[in-house]
């Protein structure tokens, strides 16, 4: 992009959530990281219209939102030559090639999200949001955008959240902070954007009916990370139906998202990744929550996904009418 510098700054006023930090902005009942102005979400929900080339990866934070575009990256690349400009034709997952809307309009301007989408025009772009789907960053959706949603155990969302919230650099997190006190703010689902459980389950059921069942496909963290090819397959035909995928494209997909091999590559050739791998690629493990939760924290996350994703069980919603994968083996 226009920019240089992939660093984001907090954006002022900000104030503490709680005696613990958590820099935020409060709007329309939502709290907000610094680093997203208000001005922005309400700019692109009243001016922006998705177009045919649109492809947004969903997800809360810290469920696999790198790692799937990872998997995005690396499927359009196996079929598509991109034009030499294009910001993610050398397979760049940074901010550059992959942008964050809201925050690239609150950072960097209006100006720079047009210019984004002026070099991009006419040719697959990618995005990411944290989004509930009832607040989705634009106005209207074209019929051939596409949606990739992911989420994962709410006890794995639970820690990752929280070594990442403390380690964050602008969110003024205090070190005091322990992880069961975390889980209860975590439970009580006033954090950043909204509360875990309700974000995945309005997507899951597309509770507004915005987006129609052909234009959305979700994984959970745990497919992606121990059921490599068949997810790289479902997501090769969702966003490329027309095309053929040999096994072998599709097996130098899954091994392309490995954890350790996504860590080094970044470290090695970071684009405009704008975090260190060395700190926030942090296990890349689907169950390492059984090491840093108690017993008492498993219940009370427990407890609660039970309440909100009545029919499921404590680590997925019962999943109806969105398009999923195929899984040989889980």
């Amino acid at each position: 992009m226009g920019h240089a510098n992939y660093k984001f700054r907090v954006i002022e006023p900000a104030s503490p959530l709680n005696e613990f930090g958590f820099l935020h902005k409060h709007w329309e009942g939502r709290n907000y990281p610094p680093i997203i102005d208000p001005a922005a979400i309400q700019y692109l929900q009243q001016h922006w219209d998705t177009d045919e080339h649109d492809i947004f990866v969903c997800s809360h934070q810290k469920v696999g939102t790198h790692l799937m575009e990872k998997y995005v990256v690396e499927t359009l690349l196996s079929s598509i030559k991109l034009p030499e400009g294009h910001p993610m034709a050398n397979g760049d997952i940074g901010h550059a090639a992959l942008p964050w809307p809201e925050v690239l309009v609150s950072q960097w301007g209006i100006e720079e999200f047009h210019y984004f989408l002026e070099i991009t025009k006419g040719q697959p772009r990618v995005w990411y949001t944290h989004s509930s789907v009832e607040d989705l960053p634009f106005r209207s959706i074209h019929p051939k955008t596409k949606f990739v949603f992911v989420f994962r155990d709410p006890k794995g969302a639970a820690v990752s959240q929280f070594f990442f919230y403390k380690n964050h650099p602008l969110l003024g997190v205090k070190t005091e902070l322990n992880m069961d006190t975390f889980v209860d703010m975590f439970v009580e689902g006033n954090l950043y954007f909204c509360d875990y459980q309700k974000q995945t389950l309005g997507w899951l059921s597309r509770n507004n009916g915005r987006i129609p069942y052909d234009q959305i496909i979700a994984f959970r963290y745990e497919e992606l990370v121990m059921n490599k090819f068949d997810c790289a397959k479902a997501l090769a035909h969702f966003l490329l139906p027309g095309l053929e995928f040999t096994n072998e494209q599709l097996m130098k997909i899954a091994a392309a998202t490995e954890f350790d091999t996504m860590k080094k590559e970044i470290i090695q050739n970071p684009g405009s990744f704008h975090f260190n791998p060395n700190t926030f690629f942090r296990s890349g493990k689907t169950d390492d929550w059984k090491e840093e939760l108690s017993a008492e924290a498993i219940l009370k996350i427990d407890a609660k996904t039970a309440e909100i994703w009545k029919g499921g069980d404590t680590s997925q919603p019962l999943i109806r009418d969105i398009q999923r994968p195929t899984l040989t083996a889980e």
